[in-house]
């Protein structure tokens, strides 16, 4: 394999059209899939902050492990082995993600217990931290605009070796990086879109005062897509280096 198909830029376009043709073309088992997804999505907004999320959070890992081995015709598309091979790559990503939100909490406090600081400097600092910090807008904002910059990292070139695991291929983090170097502005366009395209459809949900169970119609229909749009991308790095 030449360096050059190994650094194969990613093409969003062509990803984000070959996935809705691929969701057209495959209208009856999309239509299921959306059905069932917007009742899980549903059930998780309900359920957030009660214990009767965890389970609904299980049928969702399995519904979506589903959807991806459906993508790429794998059969049974409901298998148990896949799914518990898949938990490995997939708990990296959830350690590897709290571990950075953790951080981006934390590191605005550390100056104040750093050794040799100015009171004057401590001063100052406590009362910006007490006069911005504690509103809630400001910090989900940088939160958000931070997390998306490391998306790629964190999120989008890992969560391929979670497919790769559920399709019965290696799912070896290191092996996902390497098939997708060279692709972080890529990636992180792809990040850009999705999450704006949710907030988009959030907001407009919201102004016009539309109730959850509504608002997580469009959501869910994101939700099911942009997951065809990931298998896409899987197939871009993993499967169509093949053959270029």
């Amino acid at each position: 394999m030449t360096e050059e198909i190994k650094n194969s830029k990613l093409p969003i376009a062509r990803v984000l059209t070959d996935a809705w043709r691929f969701g057209r073309g495959n209208l009856p088992v999309s239509a299921l899939f959306a059905v069932l997804n917007y009742v899980v999505c549903t059930a998780a907004a309900y359920s957030w902050k009660t214990i009767w999320f965890w389970p609904v959070l299980g049928a969702m890992y399995v519904l979506w492990g589903a959807l991806f081995r459906y993508c790429f015709k794998r059969e049974p598309y409901l298998s148990l082995r896949p799914l518990l091979n898949s938990m490995v790559p997939s708990s990296k990503i959830l350690v590897l993600s709290v571990m950075v939100v953790s951080a981006l909490v934390v590191l605005p406090i550390v100056p104040l217990f750093l050794p040799h600081m100015p009171p004057e400097f401590i001063d100052g600092y406590s009362y910006f931290l007490q006069s911005h910090m504690q509103e809630d807008d400001v910090i989900d904002a940088v939160i958000n605009v931070v997390v998306t910059l490391l998306a790629p990292l964190i999120f989008y070139r890992p969560v391929f070796a979670w497919i790769s695991s559920l399709i019965g291929r290696s799912g070896l983090l290191k092996s996902a990086f390497e098939k997708t170097r060279g692709n972080y502005w890529e990636l992180l366009l792809l990040a850009i879109i999705i999450n704006l395209s949710g907030s988009l459809v959030y907001y407009l949900m919201s102004s016009a005062g539309s109730p959850l169970w509504l608002t997580a119609v469009p959501l869910s229909l994101l939700i099911l897509y942009f997951n065809i749009v990931l298998a896409q991308c899987y197939a871009f790095f993993f499967l169509d280096i093949e053959t270029r």
